[in-house]
């Protein structure tokens, strides 16, 4: 009498459907993963281009003065650095 009242059952997904399932998955965290990469490249590369920004920027303050500071064999190079004493 169990098999008259009861309900149908319902079949499970097939092998194919299961494997798809897997693939599209699968192929979402090889996507997410590149996506991360790229982003991870990006700020390497912005954090890259920052320094390089901040490296000039300092040689431009600093290497200005070393240039007329420092002791040269041509005059014409720059100052030479004396003392008045």
């Amino acid at each position: 009498m169990g098999g008259v009242l009861s309900k149908p059952k319902i079949a499970g997904p097939s092998a194919e459907e299961i494997k798809a399932r897997e693939d599209a998955k699968q192929a979402q965290d090889e996507e997410k993963a590149l996506l991360a990469q790229q982003k991870d490249e990006e700020e390497r590369k912005k954090i890259a281009e920052m320094q390089m920004m901040q490296q000039r920027k300092r040689g431009q303050r600093y290497g200005g003065m070393r240039s007329l500071l420092a002791d040269r064999e041509d005059p014409e190079m720059g100052v030479k650095k004396t003392t008045l004493g």
